[in-house]
């Protein structure tokens, strides 16, 4: 199922400007009719597992037949990294096949089909492959050309050492809001972050706490997250991604 004619193509990635931009260019080149959508450009670098839970949980936003161009990719060029695609919940996953797609798989195992990337573009650097193999590919497949993947076993690439809840800080954002692995839904009614050995109080949105006053909430995508009224809990904290917090009794 596509949301359109031309489904929007979606970029997600922990490198920023100016890789962003060169990505966007080969889009424009390739497909040009798709609508680019910037997602993330700053998933804590490297980090694999947290990419996967970001991925998981804002995908849902983005309209089934998109086509992801996903790049946490540590293991660029090497030989023990195999580039694919994953198709699940009616979206296109095109990156590393290293755990980022994990979650996603989780969240929608029903329809989850996985794929290699044979195809082999003319140039290719050894170390952006988000420019030379997975936009291009990323455009082919927004196209309809899926001529460039080639069937996987789903099970091999799979990472059953990855929590479905991830303990951890995995993202800040530019108001200074800490966003946690850690799925709301999974919390009891009495249940709190506590991070850094301070229990937090758990609200339903910020104005439920005077200004200036460290909480925690559900977020937008399901996900606890430390917040300061009116202020940047990273900053006053002192912390950032990979702060390991608790799930605590309020």
């Amino acid at each position: 199922m596509t949301c359109c004619a031309h489904p929007p193509i979606v970029l997600f990635c922990d490198f920023g400007l100016p890789y962003t931009g060169q990505m966007k260019g080969r889009l424009l080149a390739d497909a040009p009719e798709h609508r680019v959508i910037d997602l993330f450009h700053d998933v804590p670098a490297h980090d694999v597992r947290a990419g996967s839970v970001l991925l998981a949980a804002f995908s849902d936003d983005l309209p089934q037949g998109s086509v992801f161009v996903c790049v946490v990719d540590p293991g660029v060029g090497s030989a023990t990294r195999q580039p694919g695609a994953v198709f699940a919940g009616g979206r296109w996953f095109i990156g590393p096949l290293n755990g980022v797609f994990e979650h996603v798989l989780r969240r929608w195992p029903d329809d989850a089909k996985a794929y290699e990337i044979t195809s082999v573009p003319e140039t290719l650097s050894s170390t952006f492959h988000g420019r030379d193999l997975f936009a291009p590919e990323a455009a082919k497949v927004a196209n309809g050309d899926r001529g460039g993947l080639s069937p996987l076993d789903l099970h091999a690439l799979r990472h059953p050492e990855f929590c479905d809840d991830v303990a951890e800080i995995i993202y800040a954002d530019g108001f200074g809001n800490l966003m946690t692995g850690v799925r709301a839904a999974t919390l009891g009614s009495d249940e709190t972050v506590d991070v850094m050995g301070r229990k937090l109080p758990r609200v339903r949105t910020f104005s439920d706490v005077e200004s200036g006053v460290i909480f925690c909430f559900e977020n937008a995508v399901g996900l606890m997250e430390i917040a300061v009224n009116q202020g940047n809990a990273q900053v006053i904290l002192q912390i950032g991604p990979s702060t390991p917090i608790k799930v605590t009794k309020e």
